[in-house]
């Protein structure tokens, strides 16, 4: 059988409602993660023996440019699945709608309201406490690779710096928005059904947690849960804006940190 090419994989789609083969959607989680991961464990390295930066700004900058491709790689396959970028493309396609009641199949602006019992689901996991520890799981990977914690910068040594607000905002726009809400929620989720059936949330979450190559420590430990949370209620209500939502509350509490560290507050 001869190999199909990149662009006849991404322009596949099943004959059932137009949705994403199996191959496929693997090949799309394949392009999303493993940049990430090479970004962090070799482009990291390579760049900071380069520059005289902190190796956490390093790292926080390959990230970004990760983040910056899966917004590149979103706008390539609607390309290729013949979608034209417009505001039907952005509302039907990508979903980007009121929410529907699953019960009455009716649009309603305040079903928005249910991503409160889904933003304090997220928040009882970011505790920690919600969820077992089971980072010990992958320890045969993670323990021969480096730990990048964003969180040593909240320290008085960058009291005044406000050009943390570049990367941040770099950061908020495509990673809440443009980048791994835009791929994962917004371009595959309406696309798993016809190979997952009902399953397809649990799916796209296991797939999300999976992305998180370049930080391979909280894969198990939080990254899928966290995609569960996401997943299921986009998926319960027709609508990436509860998807987006809830895990944009994050970036807006990280914007809040980094205002703190700027002044002096960490």
């Amino acid at each position: 059988m001869k190999e199909a090419t990149l662009n006849s994989i991404i322009s596949d789609s099943n004959s059932e409602g137009n949705q994403y083969s199996f191959k496929k959607i693997i090949l799309i989680w394949l392009l999303s993660a493993l940049p990430m991961g090479f970004l962090a464990f070799v482009g990291t390295p390579l760049l900071g023996g380069i520059v005289d930066w902190p190796v956490e700004i390093v790292y926080w900058c390959m990230i970004n440019v990760g983040l910056i491709w899966q917004f590149f790689l979103s706008l390539i396959i609607l390309k290729l699945d013949g979608n034209t970028f417009d505001r039907s493309t952005v509302i039907n396609r990508l979903k980007f709608k009121s929410p529907v009641n699953p019960k009455t199949g009716k649009s309603n602006n305040w079903l928005l309201l249910w991503v409160v019992p889904f933003i304090l689901i997220n928040a009882f996991l970011q505790t920690g406490i919600g969820i077992p520890n089971f980072d010990h799981l992958l320890a045969f990977i993670t323990d021969y690779l480096p730990k990048y914690d964003l969180s040593v910068l909240a320290t008085r040594d960058y009291k005044g710096a406000w050009w943390l607000l570049i990367p941040y905002c770099i950061t908020f726009i495509f990673n809440y928005f443009l980048g791994e809400e835009l791929i994962y929620r917004a371009i595959l989720l309406p696309k798993m059904n016809g190979v997952f059936g009902k399953w397809d949330w649990f799916i796209n979450g296991i797939l999300f947690g999976f992305y998180h190559l370049h930080k391979p420590h909280i894969i198990v430990g939080t990254a899928l849960f966290f995609g569960f949370v996401f997943a299921f209620p986009s998926k319960l209500f027709q609508s990436s804006w509860m998807s987006l939502i809830i895990h944009g509350l994050e970036g807006i509490l990280g914007f809040i940190i980094i205002i703190g560290v700027i002044l002096g507050m960490g």
